[in-house]
């Protein structure tokens, strides 16, 4: 009971907390014990006014003063800031706030949109409050600490007290479940083989499927799809760069034959990156690429479902070459329109060709097996 009591009484406090969490008006309030050049200078060097940032050069011309000493005065302003007497009251919403969804939903480490993202869920989102935020990062949580973006992690947060050791060697244990699947794996899957893994199973108590996300996020090596598949970062199907990969992509989640508009209404609606896919150009890479099959006006297939490539008349010919004993109009007529989306009239027509097919009784057989 005494536990409920407390957790009920730790959620309060959380929750105000986050209803307390306004980033620009917190340097607002902090920037007060600063002189007006001071606050003018930090918001000019980090954008916090509704401009762009500005460099030193620019502001100590704007002074009259070297860029050096524009340094100073910006240094000197936070330390001043961090001494006063209200510093800590006035920023403990946020730094609570920043902490707990460090700790409690990136096991102490986040890439930086992610983070922001999160934590512009408490409060409006907009460049103002964006660029707050990350000044209180940068310059006024002495608990976190930045992870610089690298060949194997992007940008990040961390709490000084995560391992960046730990996160690579845990980044790693993803990696080598993925590479050896050989394909995208679901959040399912690729949980339940990280608490089976070596690595894995020694911190599965202190993660979730959630965290595992995120650190997969923070990793350069490894991505998801829009479809909430994991998988190394280099492969077509989880970062689809080129045309090919995103039609591949979409068929190959929908599971069925689709008209090349709508393979690009889907890839546009997928939001893959930022440019739009338009109908011509899927119908052309639709018709060059091999992975796919025309089986229907406008329609297309792919090739690993066992389509096979060719009009009516050459999936009839597979099929009676495959069956030299011959095949009844019904059997060939089931078979093609499994393979191609057509009336059954265009089949009957294709039958009717007597240079390639002849009827035995009750059967076609291809003219040139003919006996």
């Amino acid at each position: 009971m005494s536990e409920s009591i407390l957790d009920k009484v730790m959620d309060s406090q959380k929750n105000q907390e986050r209803a307390n969490f306004d980033p620009s008006e917190m340097l607002t309030l902090l920037f007060k014990v600063l002189t007006s050049k001071e606050e003018d200078v930090l918001r000019r060097r980090h954008g916090l006014s509704g401009t762009r940032k500005q460099t030193l050069e620019a502001i100590g011309t704007l002074y009259d003063v070297t860029r050096e000493r524009i340094r100073q005065i910006e240094s000197a302003a936070i330390r001043k800031i961090k001494s006063h007497p209200q510093f800590h009251p006035t920023v403990k919403p946020a730094r609570h706030t920043i902490v707990l969804v460090l700790r409690e939903e990136g096991a102490g480490i986040m890439e930086q949109e992610l983070l922001l993202r999160k934590l512009l869920n408490f409060t409006p989102r907009t460049d103002e409050n964006i660029k707050s935020l990350l000044f209180l990062l940068e310059h006024l949580i002495d608990e976190v600490e930045l992870v610089n973006a690298s060949e194997h992690l992007k940008r990040g947060w961390k709490l000084t007290t995560t391992s960046l050791e730990l996160v690579h060697e845990l980044l790693e244990c993803l990696k080598e479940i993925v590479a050896t699947a050989e394909r995208p794996v679901s959040m399912q899957e690729l949980w339940d083989q990280f608490t089976k893994h070596e690595v894995g199973s020694h911190h599965a108590s202190r993660m979730d499927s959630d965290i595992l996300a995120s650190h997969v996020t923070l990793s350069r090596k490894l991505g998801r799809n829009p479809f909430g598949e994991f998988g190394l970062s280099e492969w077509g199907e989880i970062i689809p760069k080129r045309m090919n990969d995103k039609i591949y992509l979409i068929l190959k989640r929908a599971g069925k034959p689709m008209h090349f508009h709508e393979i690009a209404d889907q890839i546009n609606k997928a939001k893959f990156d930022q440019r739009n896919a338009y109908p011509p150009t899927v119908h052309n890479e639709l018709i060059l690429n091999d992975r796919y099959v025309l089986v229907g006006r406008g329609v297309y297939a792919l090739s690993e479902w066992g389509y096979r490539p060719g009009v009516v008349a050459d999936v009839i010919a597979d099929l009676l070459r495959d069956h030299p004993e011959g095949v009844t109009r019904e059997q060939i007529t089931e078979h093609v329109l499994k393979q191609r989306f057509v009336k059954k009239n265009t089949i009957y027509l294709a039958l009717t060709n007597h240079d390639q097919f002849e009827k035995r009784g009750k059967v076609f057989v291809l003219r040139s097996e003919k006996s």
